[in-house]
Protein backbone atom coordinates (compact mmCIF):
# COMPACT_ATOMS: atom_id res chain seq x y z
CA UNK A 1 0.00 0.00 0.00
CA UNK A 2 1.29 3.90 -0.85
CA UNK A 3 1.84 6.18 1.64
CA UNK A 4 -1.50 8.29 0.11
CA UNK A 5 -3.32 4.71 1.18
CA UNK A 6 -2.03 5.25 4.92
CA UNK A 7 -2.66 9.10 5.14
CA UNK A 8 -6.29 8.38 3.63
CA UNK A 9 -6.95 5.83 6.33
CA UNK A 10 -5.80 6.79 9.59
CA UNK A 11 -7.10 10.69 8.17
CA UNK A 12 -10.82 9.21 8.09
CA UNK A 13 -10.03 7.56 11.14
CA UNK A 14 -8.88 10.75 12.58
CA UNK A 15 -12.00 13.13 11.63
CA UNK A 16 -14.62 10.15 12.80
CA UNK A 17 -12.98 9.25 15.75
CA UNK A 18 -14.79 10.20 19.06
CA UNK A 19 -15.20 8.47 22.15
CA UNK A 20 -11.62 8.65 23.22
CA UNK A 21 -8.62 6.23 22.64
CA UNK A 22 -11.18 2.93 23.21
CA UNK A 23 -13.56 3.66 20.39
CA UNK A 24 -10.46 5.01 18.15
CA UNK A 25 -9.17 1.55 18.64
CA UNK A 26 -12.01 0.17 17.49
CA UNK A 27 -12.11 2.07 14.31
CA UNK A 28 -8.50 1.60 13.68
CA UNK A 29 -9.34 -2.43 14.03
CA UNK A 30 -12.16 -2.09 11.38
CA UNK A 31 -9.83 -0.34 8.87
CA UNK A 32 -6.77 -1.92 9.11
CA UNK A 33 -7.68 -5.40 10.08
CA UNK A 34 -11.46 -6.27 8.89
CA UNK A 35 -11.33 -3.98 6.24
CA UNK A 36 -8.07 -3.91 4.21
CA UNK A 37 -5.97 -6.93 5.99
CA UNK A 38 -3.24 -4.64 6.60
CA UNK A 39 -2.38 -5.61 9.87
CA UNK A 40 -3.51 -8.91 12.11
CA UNK A 41 -5.10 -9.04 15.41
CA UNK A 42 -2.28 -10.57 16.49
CA UNK A 43 0.07 -7.38 15.33
CA UNK A 44 -2.47 -4.91 16.51
CA UNK A 45 -2.17 -6.64 20.42
CA UNK A 46 1.61 -6.10 20.25
CA UNK A 47 0.84 -2.09 19.25
CA UNK A 48 -1.39 -1.89 22.30
CA UNK A 49 1.09 -3.85 24.37
CA UNK A 50 3.17 -1.00 23.29
CA UNK A 51 1.40 1.71 23.61
CA UNK A 52 0.19 0.91 27.06
CA UNK A 53 4.00 0.75 27.89
CA UNK A 54 4.79 4.08 26.96
CA UNK A 55 3.58 7.81 27.95
CA UNK A 56 1.66 10.06 25.91
CA UNK A 57 -2.29 9.24 24.61
CA UNK A 58 -2.05 5.67 23.41
CA UNK A 59 -4.10 5.95 20.42
CA UNK A 60 -1.46 7.46 18.22
CA UNK A 61 1.08 4.89 19.80
CA UNK A 62 -0.84 2.25 18.20
CA UNK A 63 -1.56 4.53 15.03
CA UNK A 64 2.57 4.84 14.59
CA UNK A 65 3.20 1.20 14.92
CA UNK A 66 0.79 0.52 12.31
CA UNK A 67 2.52 2.66 9.85
CA UNK A 68 6.15 1.04 11.03
CA UNK A 69 4.57 -2.25 10.08
CA UNK A 70 3.46 -1.04 6.52
CA UNK A 71 6.05 1.23 5.64
CA UNK A 72 8.72 1.86 8.13
CA UNK A 73 9.90 5.05 9.55
CA UNK A 74 7.81 7.15 6.76
CA UNK A 75 4.98 5.14 7.48
CA UNK A 76 4.83 5.80 11.18
CA UNK A 77 5.15 9.57 10.32
CA UNK A 78 2.65 9.19 7.92
CA UNK A 79 0.28 7.38 9.97
CA UNK A 80 0.91 10.08 13.09
CA UNK A 81 0.24 13.30 11.17
CA UNK A 82 -2.92 11.65 9.13
CA UNK A 83 -4.39 10.43 12.66
CA UNK A 84 -3.77 13.65 14.71
CA UNK A 85 -4.12 17.09 11.71
CA UNK A 86 -8.39 16.75 12.51
CA UNK A 87 -8.07 17.20 15.87
CA UNK A 88 -5.21 19.78 15.76
CA UNK A 89 -6.93 21.64 13.19
CA UNK A 90 -9.95 21.80 14.97
CA UNK A 91 -8.60 22.38 18.38
CA UNK A 92 -6.92 25.51 16.71
CA UNK A 93 -9.84 26.54 14.98
CA UNK A 94 -11.97 26.37 18.55
CA UNK A 95 -8.91 28.42 20.54
CA UNK A 96 -9.32 31.49 18.44
CA UNK A 97 -12.74 31.00 18.62
CA UNK A 98 -12.98 30.79 22.65
CA UNK A 99 -10.10 33.65 23.08
CA UNK A 100 -12.02 36.10 20.59
CA UNK A 101 -15.90 34.93 21.83
CA UNK A 102 -15.43 33.46 25.31
CA UNK A 103 -16.52 36.91 26.50
CA UNK A 104 -19.85 37.11 24.99
CA UNK A 105 -22.64 36.21 27.50
CA UNK A 106 -23.76 33.28 25.44
CA UNK A 107 -20.82 31.41 25.18
CA UNK A 108 -20.24 31.87 28.35
CA UNK A 109 -23.87 30.27 29.05
CA UNK A 110 -22.63 27.60 27.10
CA UNK A 111 -19.13 27.29 28.78
CA UNK A 112 -21.11 26.94 32.34
CA UNK A 113 -22.92 24.12 31.22
CA UNK A 114 -19.80 22.17 29.85
CA UNK A 115 -17.74 22.65 32.84
CA UNK A 116 -19.81 20.44 35.12
CA UNK A 117 -19.75 17.83 32.54
CA UNK A 118 -15.79 17.18 32.77
CA UNK A 119 -15.72 16.68 36.30
CA UNK A 120 -18.21 13.91 35.65
CA UNK A 121 -15.77 12.75 32.76
CA UNK A 122 -12.98 13.16 34.80
CA UNK A 123 -14.77 11.08 37.98
CA UNK A 124 -15.68 8.28 34.91
CA UNK A 125 -12.13 8.20 34.21
CA UNK A 126 -10.56 8.10 38.07
CA UNK A 127 -13.31 4.98 38.38
CA UNK A 128 -12.32 3.41 34.95
CA UNK A 129 -8.69 3.49 35.39
CA UNK A 130 -9.14 2.75 39.27
CA UNK A 131 -10.63 -0.59 38.39
CA UNK A 132 -7.96 -1.88 35.70
CA UNK A 133 -4.57 -0.35 38.02
CA UNK A 134 -5.91 -0.46 41.50
CA UNK A 135 -4.99 -4.35 42.26
CA UNK A 136 -3.92 -4.86 45.74
CA UNK A 137 -2.30 -2.96 49.07
CA UNK A 138 0.37 -2.28 47.15
CA UNK A 139 -0.88 -0.21 44.18
CA UNK A 140 -4.07 1.36 46.75
CA UNK A 141 -0.74 2.75 48.71
CA UNK A 142 1.42 4.58 45.61
CA UNK A 143 -2.38 5.77 44.88
CA UNK A 144 -2.88 7.46 48.43
CA UNK A 145 0.66 8.61 47.86
CA UNK A 146 0.64 10.15 44.91
CA UNK A 147 -2.79 11.67 45.17
CA UNK A 148 -1.74 13.33 48.77
CA UNK A 149 1.77 14.25 47.26
CA UNK A 150 -0.32 16.45 44.51
CA UNK A 151 -2.71 17.70 46.62
CA UNK A 152 0.52 19.45 48.51
CA UNK A 153 1.58 20.48 45.25
CA UNK A 154 4.50 18.00 44.63
CA UNK A 155 5.96 18.30 41.40
CA UNK A 156 4.03 15.85 38.99
CA UNK A 157 6.97 14.60 37.41
CA UNK A 158 8.54 13.83 40.85
CA UNK A 159 5.36 12.14 41.60
CA UNK A 160 5.46 9.70 38.53
CA UNK A 161 9.16 9.01 38.87
CA UNK A 162 8.65 8.48 42.76
CA UNK A 163 5.61 6.11 42.07
CA UNK A 164 7.70 4.40 39.63
CA UNK A 165 10.64 3.70 42.23
CA UNK A 166 8.16 2.62 44.89
CA UNK A 167 6.92 0.25 42.80
CA UNK A 168 9.93 -1.31 41.84
CA UNK A 169 10.93 -1.90 45.38
CA UNK A 170 7.29 -3.09 46.45
CA UNK A 171 7.19 -5.59 43.76
CA UNK A 172 10.84 -6.79 44.33
CA UNK A 173 12.00 -6.19 41.05
CA UNK A 174 15.19 -4.27 41.92
CA UNK A 175 16.32 -8.07 43.22
CA UNK A 176 16.15 -9.01 39.70
CA UNK A 177 17.81 -5.52 38.49
CA UNK A 178 19.88 -6.69 34.85
CA UNK A 179 23.61 -5.79 33.90
CA UNK A 180 23.64 -2.46 31.86
CA UNK A 181 22.79 -2.52 28.11
CA UNK A 182 19.72 -4.13 26.39
CA UNK A 183 16.36 -3.89 28.22
CA UNK A 184 18.21 -2.11 31.07
CA UNK A 185 18.63 1.23 29.35
CA UNK A 186 15.01 1.35 28.23
CA UNK A 187 14.48 1.40 31.65
CA UNK A 188 17.22 4.01 32.66
CA UNK A 189 15.86 5.61 29.68
CA UNK A 190 12.42 6.62 31.33
CA UNK A 191 14.28 7.98 34.49
CA UNK A 192 16.91 10.18 31.92
CA UNK A 193 13.97 12.02 30.60
CA UNK A 194 12.24 12.85 33.92
CA UNK A 195 15.46 13.81 35.25
CA UNK A 196 16.61 15.89 32.39
CA UNK A 197 12.89 17.61 32.44
CA UNK A 198 12.79 18.46 35.57
CA UNK A 199 15.98 20.58 35.71
CA UNK A 200 14.88 24.57 36.91
CA UNK A 201 14.25 27.24 34.06
CA UNK A 202 15.12 30.10 35.09
CA UNK A 203 12.78 32.91 33.36
CA UNK A 204 15.46 35.71 32.90
CA UNK A 205 17.11 32.28 30.86
CA UNK A 206 14.44 30.62 29.00
CA UNK A 207 12.32 32.23 25.93
CA UNK A 208 8.62 31.88 26.55
CA UNK A 209 8.58 29.40 23.45
CA UNK A 210 11.43 27.50 25.36
CA UNK A 211 9.82 27.45 28.64
CA UNK A 212 6.81 25.87 26.47
CA UNK A 213 8.33 23.27 24.85
CA UNK A 214 9.86 22.38 28.69
CA UNK A 215 6.52 22.32 29.49
CA UNK A 216 4.59 19.69 27.30
CA UNK A 217 8.44 18.03 27.23
CA UNK A 218 8.26 17.06 31.11
CA UNK A 219 3.99 16.02 30.02
CA UNK A 220 5.15 14.01 27.03
CA UNK A 221 8.19 11.99 28.76
CA UNK A 222 5.92 11.78 32.05
CA UNK A 223 2.35 11.28 31.05
CA UNK A 224 1.76 7.04 31.72
CA UNK A 225 -1.86 6.20 31.24
CA UNK A 226 -3.22 7.87 28.61
CA UNK A 227 -4.67 11.29 27.94
CA UNK A 228 -6.63 11.82 30.45
CA UNK A 229 -3.00 11.28 32.45
CA UNK A 230 -2.18 14.60 31.48
CA UNK A 231 -5.00 16.80 32.60
CA UNK A 232 -3.48 16.85 36.14
CA UNK A 233 -0.41 17.46 34.59
CA UNK A 234 -1.77 20.39 32.22
CA UNK A 235 -3.35 21.80 35.62
CA UNK A 236 -0.41 21.82 37.82
CA UNK A 237 1.82 23.63 35.44
CA UNK A 238 -0.21 26.13 33.63
CA UNK A 239 -2.67 26.84 36.20
CA UNK A 240 -1.00 26.61 39.41
CA UNK A 241 2.45 27.08 38.91
CA UNK A 242 2.73 29.65 35.57
CA UNK A 243 -0.60 30.97 35.92
CA UNK A 244 -1.11 30.77 31.97
CA UNK A 245 -4.23 30.10 32.17
CA UNK A 246 -7.30 30.36 34.78
CA UNK A 247 -8.83 27.63 36.33
CA UNK A 248 -11.99 28.26 34.22
CA UNK A 249 -9.95 28.75 30.31
CA UNK A 250 -8.42 25.58 31.89
CA UNK A 251 -11.83 23.54 32.06
CA UNK A 252 -12.90 24.87 29.05
CA UNK A 253 -9.88 23.80 27.18
CA UNK A 254 -10.51 20.35 28.64
CA UNK A 255 -13.89 20.43 27.44
CA UNK A 256 -12.88 21.67 24.01
CA UNK A 257 -10.56 18.49 23.77
CA UNK A 258 -13.73 16.19 24.54
CA UNK A 259 -15.37 17.81 21.97
CA UNK A 260 -12.83 17.46 19.02
CA UNK A 261 -12.02 13.88 18.01
CA UNK A 262 -8.99 12.34 19.03
CA UNK A 263 -6.97 11.88 22.24
CA UNK A 264 -8.42 14.41 25.21
CA UNK A 265 -4.15 15.25 25.30
CA UNK A 266 -4.69 17.66 22.07
CA UNK A 267 -5.87 20.01 25.13
CA UNK A 268 -2.16 21.17 25.19
CA UNK A 269 -2.63 22.86 21.39
CA UNK A 270 -5.31 24.75 23.40
CA UNK A 271 -3.02 25.96 26.05
CA UNK A 272 -0.28 26.76 23.64
CA UNK A 273 -1.92 28.96 21.27
CA UNK A 274 -3.33 31.00 24.67
CA UNK A 275 0.46 31.19 25.44
CA UNK A 276 1.98 32.16 22.19
CA UNK A 277 -0.30 32.10 19.13
CA UNK A 278 0.26 29.53 16.36
CA UNK A 279 3.63 28.50 17.18
CA UNK A 280 3.06 28.13 20.65
CA UNK A 281 -0.24 25.29 19.39
CA UNK A 282 2.39 23.85 17.50
CA UNK A 283 5.49 24.02 19.68
CA UNK A 284 3.24 22.64 22.84
CA UNK A 285 1.74 19.56 20.58
CA UNK A 286 5.59 18.56 19.57
CA UNK A 287 6.30 18.11 23.06
CA UNK A 288 3.26 16.33 24.21
CA UNK A 289 3.76 13.43 21.42
CA UNK A 290 7.64 13.65 20.21
CA UNK A 291 8.52 11.61 23.51
CA UNK A 292 6.25 8.62 23.09
CA UNK A 293 7.23 8.46 19.03
CA UNK A 294 10.78 8.25 19.38
CA UNK A 295 10.54 6.06 22.55
CA UNK A 296 8.26 3.56 20.43
CA UNK A 297 10.53 4.12 17.43
CA UNK A 298 13.30 2.56 19.71
CA UNK A 299 10.89 0.32 21.87
CA UNK A 300 10.29 -1.15 18.24
CA UNK A 301 13.67 -3.33 17.99
CA UNK A 302 13.83 -4.01 21.80
CA UNK A 303 10.28 -4.87 22.62
CA UNK A 304 10.48 -8.80 22.38
CA UNK A 305 13.72 -8.48 25.06
CA UNK A 306 11.68 -5.77 27.27
CA UNK A 307 8.03 -6.95 27.94
CA UNK A 308 9.64 -9.68 30.23
CA UNK A 309 12.17 -7.26 32.02
CA UNK A 310 11.19 -7.20 35.89
CA UNK A 311 12.15 -3.64 36.55
CA UNK A 312 10.39 -2.07 33.83
CA UNK A 313 7.26 -4.03 34.73
CA UNK A 314 7.83 -3.10 38.46
CA UNK A 315 8.28 0.42 37.42
CA UNK A 316 5.05 0.82 35.66
CA UNK A 317 3.44 -0.98 38.22
CA UNK A 318 3.79 1.37 40.46
CA UNK A 319 3.24 4.67 37.74
CA UNK A 320 -0.30 3.40 36.66
CA UNK A 321 -1.69 3.07 40.26
CA UNK A 322 -0.03 6.49 40.60
CA UNK A 323 -2.37 7.71 37.28
CA UNK A 324 -5.19 6.96 39.42
CA UNK A 325 -4.52 9.41 42.09
CA UNK A 326 -3.63 11.93 39.71
CA UNK A 327 -6.43 12.02 37.66
CA UNK A 328 -8.77 12.11 41.27
CA UNK A 329 -6.67 14.72 42.74
CA UNK A 330 -7.63 16.79 39.22
CA UNK A 331 -11.01 15.98 39.85
CA UNK A 332 -11.10 17.18 43.03
CA UNK A 333 -9.63 20.40 42.25
CA UNK A 334 -11.09 21.19 39.31
CA UNK A 335 -14.32 19.98 40.45
CA UNK A 336 -13.79 22.99 43.50
CA UNK A 337 -14.68 25.70 40.55
CA UNK A 338 -17.09 23.87 38.11
CA UNK A 339 -19.59 22.56 40.72
CA UNK A 340 -20.57 25.72 42.21
CA UNK A 341 -24.46 25.11 43.18
CA UNK A 342 -27.52 22.44 42.71
CA UNK A 343 -27.88 22.20 39.04
CA UNK A 344 -24.07 22.00 38.03
CA UNK A 345 -23.79 18.90 40.63
CA UNK A 346 -26.71 17.44 39.22
CA UNK A 347 -25.33 17.55 35.55
CA UNK A 348 -21.66 16.37 36.85
CA UNK A 349 -23.61 13.37 38.92
CA UNK A 350 -25.64 12.50 35.73
CA UNK A 351 -22.97 12.30 33.83
CA UNK A 352 -21.00 10.40 35.97
CA UNK A 353 -24.00 7.90 35.87
CA UNK A 354 -24.82 7.58 32.20
CA UNK A 355 -21.01 7.23 31.66
CA UNK A 356 -20.71 4.12 33.93
CA UNK A 357 -24.47 3.00 32.89
CA UNK A 358 -24.33 3.23 29.21
CA UNK A 359 -20.91 4.06 28.38
CA UNK A 360 -21.65 7.17 26.08
CA UNK A 361 -19.52 9.01 23.88
CA UNK A 362 -18.61 12.03 25.68
CA UNK A 363 -19.01 14.56 23.00
CA UNK A 364 -22.67 14.16 23.29
CA UNK A 365 -22.64 14.36 27.26
CA UNK A 366 -20.88 17.66 26.29
CA UNK A 367 -23.13 19.21 24.07
CA UNK A 368 -26.34 17.79 26.38
CA UNK A 369 -23.75 20.24 29.06
CA UNK A 370 -23.87 22.68 26.78
CA UNK A 371 -27.65 22.87 25.85
CA UNK A 372 -28.23 22.69 29.53
CA UNK A 373 -25.97 25.93 29.97
CA UNK A 374 -28.09 27.84 27.77
CA UNK A 375 -31.05 27.53 29.95
CA UNK A 376 -29.98 28.07 33.23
Amino acid sequence: MSLREIARTFAKIGTIGFGGGVGMLALIRQEVVEKRRWVDDQQLSVAVAMGQMLPGPFVSNYAEYVGYELRCLRGMVTAHVALMLPCFVLMLLLSVLYFRFGSIPLVARLFAGVQPVVVGILAWATWSIGRANIRGWRSVVIGVIAAAALFLRVDVLLVVVGCGVLGVVLSGAWRGLPPPGGAGLMGAGYLLPAVFFAAPAGRSVWHRAGELALVFLKIGAATFGGGFAAIPFLQHEVVDVRHWLTMQEFIDGVALGQVTPGPVAITGAFVGFKVLGLAGAIIAYLGTFLPSFLMLLGLIHVYRRVQYNRVVKGFLSGVMPAVTGMILTATVFIGRTAVGGPVPAVVAALTLCLLLRYRLEPVWLILGGAVVGLFT
